[in-house]
């Protein structure tokens, strides 16, 4: 006797399912960090979680600043270089272990000698700028025995300095940076990585500072022993100033002082790396399975935990900047999760809600419906992939009507009424795929093959009698007689039919649409004009795709589709159409044919 069936069965049903969710979720994610639409907020959410890490003490760096102080001591800036070259003695005295020199001296003066004398002291770098024409700002040639680095700044697009470039080279010289470069004065070892974006930690904040006055004043100053000193400007209205995710309020600082901290999370190993995309997208991967497997087991308060993992990116990506230095992306990771987990929680609910008791009869006769629709749905993927979307609506309103029809007791008229927007909106999706499939078979036509001389006007006559007979619109037909094309009559009737049906349908009653035929160089053309509401110009360009619909076209149904039918047989006769305003306010429809050769 076999044992009894518990559900176990139905496990390998659902397991793809559960699998397509995180896979999905991963798979937006990926996207989401590929494409940088959400870089701006991420930037946003690592600045707020570094400004939370703990700040750690700064132990290797120091910074000689000339400041208001120094200004009223020696006097408005520049300074001769004989007191530069006092500073730089100093801070040597004051055992430092190297300098970092962050001001531009590009111009020889008088003192060169003797700065460079007190550079050679000790090891120092120098920085180079970048003028505005693009070059290299090399300092005066009497100070280059000294270390050589840039100290430009790369700035995001919200103008805060988050990263610099390792390296850059400029008139195939190669510099790097100026905290890598001031490293390597107190790690000789270091190596340079080149080309490389380096983004500092920076949960050391607080340079020690000492005033140039202070060192001018041959004051002891023990805090500098050891330590890479910077020496730059903070004077206002002296060097640049830049905005970091750590400064204090927002407030600019000195760039010294940002050199100065880059260089200290360079010798503290505190630097973030950039996750790769993939790591992020099976963070998703692993999170969504997990609330996958939440909403399938049963109990009430599993939903909301599963929820929860939505905001669990968020915290995942404190802890890993804070832990390894590794920077996630938590925004995309949430947003993906959310976005999956609402269309699987929508799925759940419409699978559960699906098969009612009492009603397998009627759920059988609308799956035949349903496996009918899908069966001209799959008909049309393989026609254009491109326009699933537009198949969403008719489709949601049978199935909704579906529902209607097995979920509720309706009555007879009820009942009928529901039935006949079925049969509207499947004719509907009808009328869709068949115009699509006029569409693909066109394309499998050759046109040497399937094209012969025929006589335009004679053709454009007989339509537009057939379509005067079909209207009590005035038809206005002007067509000059003997106009010969090659082509297919039958596509061209449709070309002539769809846009006389068109010019009808959205001319008011009484208006009379235009048809005219005339022979321009070696070209024959078609017009159609009617005095409807017009098309707006910036949609012309557009209004030949398929399932595109102009803005004054929803005072008419349709399936977006005619006019498209209209370009690509008028391609396929190696013709153009255009549209533009008509003599009356309307829109004027012109189609041009190449005439065929006289025999």
């Amino acid at each position: 006797m076999p044992p009894p069936d518990h559900g176990w069965r139905r496990t390998p049903r659902r397991s793809p399912l559960r699998l397509l969710w995180p896979t999905l979720a991963a798979v937006l994610a990926l996207a989401f960090q590929l494409s940088g639409l959400l870089t701006p907020a991420e930037l946003l959410v690592r600045d707020a979680t570094l400004r939370h890490l703990p700040e750690q003490p700064v132990a290797r760096v120091a910074a000689v600043l000339i400041d208001e102080a120094a200004l009223r001591s020696v006097g408005p800036w520049p300074w001769d270089r004989t007191q530069l070259a006092r500073l730089v003695a100093g801070v040597q005295a004051a055992g430092a272990r190297g300098l970092a020199i962050d001001l531009l001296l590009p111009e020889a003066r008088s003192g060169d000698g003797a700065l460079a004398h007190a550079l050679a002291g000790g090891p120092s770098v120098l920085a180079v700028g970048v003028d505005d024409t693009g070059h290299w700002l090399w300092p005066d040639p009497v100070l280059r025995g000294a270390e050589l680095a840039h100290v430009s700044f790369d700035l995001d697009r919200d103008g805060v300095v988050r990263r610099f470039a390792s390296t850059r080279q400029i008139d195939g010289r190669e510099l790097p940076a100026f905290p890598v470069a001031a490293a390597r004065l107190g790690d000789p070892g270091l190596p340079v990585p080149v080309g490389r974006a380096l983004q500092p930690g920076l949960r050391a904040r607080a340079v020690p500072v000492v005033s140039a006055a202070t060192m001018l004043a041959s004051e002891p100053v023990p805090a500098l022993r050891g330590r890479i000193v910077f020496i730059g400007t903070s004077a206002a209205g002296l060097g640049d100033r830049v905005v970091t995710p750590v400064s204090p309020r927002g407030a600019p600082q000195p760039g010294v002082l940002v050199e100065a901290l880059a260089t200290e999370a360079i010798l503290s190993k505190d630097l973030v790396q950039p996750a790769p995309p993939l790591l992020g997208a099976l963070l998703v991967f692993g999170l969504a399975w997990l609330g996958t497997l939440l909403l399938a087991a049963p109990g009430r308060g599993l939903p909301v935990l599963a929820a929860t993992l939505v905001l669990a990116p968020v915290p995942i990506a404190a802890i890993s900047l804070r832990a390894f230095h590794l920077e996630l992306a938590p925004l995309a990771a949430a947003l993906s999760l959310a976005l999956v987990g609402v269309a699987a929680a929508w799925e759940r609910s419409r699978r559960t809600r699906r098969v009612v008791a009492g009603a397998r009869h009627r759920i059988a006769e609308l799956e035949g419906l349903q496996a009918a629709l899908t069966e001209d749905r799959k008909l049309e993927m393989e026609a254009h992939r491109v326009v699933a979307h537009e198949l969403k609506t008719p489709l949601t309103s049978v199935r909704g009507l579906a529902q209607l029809l097995a979920q509720f007791d309706l009555s007879a008229p009820e009942r009928t009424r529901v039935a006949q927007m079925v049969v509207s909106e499947t004719s509907r999706l009808a009328q869709m795929v068949d115009a699509l499939l006029d569409l693909e078979r066109l394309r499998l036509r050759e046109y040497a093959k399937d094209a012969h001389p025929l006589d335009l006007s004679a053709l454009c006559e007989a339509r537009a009698a057939f379509l005067r007979a079909g209207t009590d619109r005035p038809l206005e037909v002007s067509l000059e007689p003997g106009l010969r094309v090659v082509g297919d009559p039958a596509l061209l009737a449709r070309v002539v039919e769809n846009l006389v049906s068109n010019a009808l349908k959205f001319s008011p009653e009484g208006a009379p649409v235009r048809i005219g035929l005339r022979a321009e160089g070696s070209q024959a053309v078609l017009e159609v004009e009617d005095r409807g509401p017009g098309i707006p110009e910036g949609e012309r360009s557009q209004i030949f795709g398929r399932f595109a619909r102009g803005s004054t076209q929803g005072l008419a149904p349709g399936l977006g589709l005619g006019l498209a039918l209209v370009a690509e047989v008028v391609a396929w006769h190696r013709g153009t159409v255009m549209v533009e305003g008509g003599t009356f306010g309307g829109s004027c429809f012109r189609v041009r044919f190449p005439l065929a050769a006289a025999d």
